[in-house]
């Protein structure tokens, strides 16, 4: 049985050192016979020979431990791919995506509300005469109203302004991401990049996104035509029927 790489190194070095004591002998003229040094020569290619039985034992038990390694990997591998639920996911980004259009109506919806109200009371406000030194004739009512971008105060009472949705959804992605900073930048990536990326990730790295990102025909229909484009980048032009460009 071979020995392990250590002892069968030192085993060598030992025999080399016992040699070259031997040939510094006989320079000082010992009592050392021609036998002895070919006895130790002998010695050191022996050891030199375990030497290298010690190495390819290593390597291979090196070798053995790897394809051991690989193969766990691969089992690991396959368990994976194989139990791998994708479902929690795709809801999960579902959920995400109702909750923004959600958003979104909602908050068209109030800027809507304001800005109609705002408008009436910017109108009135002109009537009384605003002007140089009198901004704010509307004051005697208790109310001050602008339309840009759409705002409404009420003395004593509060005020109610317009906010866009998608400064709303950017405050709650960027309360929502404190400490992610990469999940942060991958966002402004997606949000604002190639299209095409949305569909890379939705049809390769996680499969059954496609299907949840899809238009219906009828959704497909109601996006302005301008940005029809872009969705169908996006890899979710409807699939069911046919649909105009």
């Amino acid at each position: 049985m071979p020995l392990d790489l250590p002892t069968a190194q030192s085993e060598l070095d030992d025999a080399r050192a016992v040699l070259a004591a031997l040939e510094e002998q006989v320079r000082d003229g010992g009592d050392v016979t021609p036998q002895q040094l070919a006895d130790q020569r002998e010695l050191i290619a022996f050891a030199e020979l375990r030497v290298e039985a010690a190495e390819r034992a290593e390597k291979k038990a090196a070798a053995e431990a790897l394809d051991a390694r690989a193969r766990a990997a691969g089992e690991h591998a396959r368990t994976l791919v194989a139990e791998d639920a994708t479902e929690p996911l795709i809801d999960a980004a579902k959920a995400v995506m109702d909750a923004v259009r959600d958003l979104m109506q909602v908050a068209g919806e109030r800027n809507a509300t304001i800005r109609q109200v705002a408008a009436e009371g910017a109108r009135v406000n002109e009537e009384l005469g605003s002007g140089p030194g009198r901004p704010w004739p509307t004051d005697k009512y208790g109310y001050r109203a602008s339309t840009n971008p759409g705002s409404v105060r009420v003395r004593g009472e509060g005020h109610a302004t317009v906010v866009p949705g998608g400064r709303i959804l950017g405050v709650a992605l960027a309360a929502a991401l404190v400490g992610q900073p990469d999940a942060r930048r991958s966002v402004l990536d997606y949000v604002g990049g190639i299209p095409a990326m949305v569909a890379k990730v939705a049809t390769t790295d996680l499969p059954g996104l496609a299907d949840a990102l899809r238009l219906s025909p009828e959704e497909w229909e109601a996006i302005d035509p301008r940005f029809r484009y872009e969705a169908s980048a996006q890899g979710r032009r409807p699939v069911s029927e046919e649909v105009p460009a």
